[in-house]
C-alpha cells in the first residue's frame, strides 16, 4: 500500500551569535561562510530562502519537512560552519557560536519580506531599525 504524502509548510527563521557578540564575521569569513551554508543545507535537506547577519550573529530562513527536527537545524549548521571555517577553508579566522538560539515560525506569505529583511541585515543594523522579534532576542 502506498502512503499518501502530507502538505506541509514548515518556515523557520532563525538567528544566533557568535561567541560573546565578538566580531567574528568578517567579511573574508562571509565570503566562505555564506556559500558553505547554502551547500551545507543542501546536503541535509534543508531548503534555504536567505542567509545574512552583521559580524556578531546570523540569520538563516527554511523551509523544513516534518521529518526534519527544528533543534537539529541550528546544531548541526552551526557545527559544521565553525569546524569548516576553524579546519578546513584555508582562512587564518576562527568561528565560534553562542550557545542556544532564537527561531520563529512564518506563513510561506511572508518569506519574501523576511527574506529581504535577512539580505539587508547590515543596513538594518547600521541605521538601527531592529524590527525583527529575534534581533531583540539576541542582545
Amino acid at each position: 500500500m502506498k502512503r499518501a504524502s502530507a502538505f506541509h509548510q514548515l518556515v523557520y527563521h532563525f538567528t544566533w551569535s557568535t561567541k560573546n557578540r565578538e566580531p567574528l564575521i568578517t567579511p573574508e569569513v562571509e565570503a566562505r561562510l555564506y556559500p558553505y551554508i547554502r551547500y551545507k543545507c543542501k546536503s541535509l535537506g534543508y531548503r534555504l530562502h536567505a542567509i545574512g547577519g552583521t559580524e556578531d550573529h546570523l540569520h538563516i530562513l527554511v523551509s523544513l519537512t516534518p521529518s526534519q527536527r527544528v533543534a537539529d537545524v541550528a546544531w548541526r549548521l552551526k557545527g559544521a560552519s565553525s569546524h569548516y571555517i576553524n579546519k578546513e577553508s584555508g582562512l587564518d579566522a576562527v568561528l565560534y557560536w553562542q550557545d542556544g538560539y532564537g527561531v520563529v515560525t512564518l506563513r510561506q506569505s511572508e518569506i519574501p519580506k523576511v527574506a529581504r529583511y535577512i539580505h539587508n541585515q547590515k543596513k538594518h543594523h547600521r541605521e538601527n531599525v531592529l524590527t525583527d522579534p529575534l534581533e531583540r532576542a539576541q542582545e
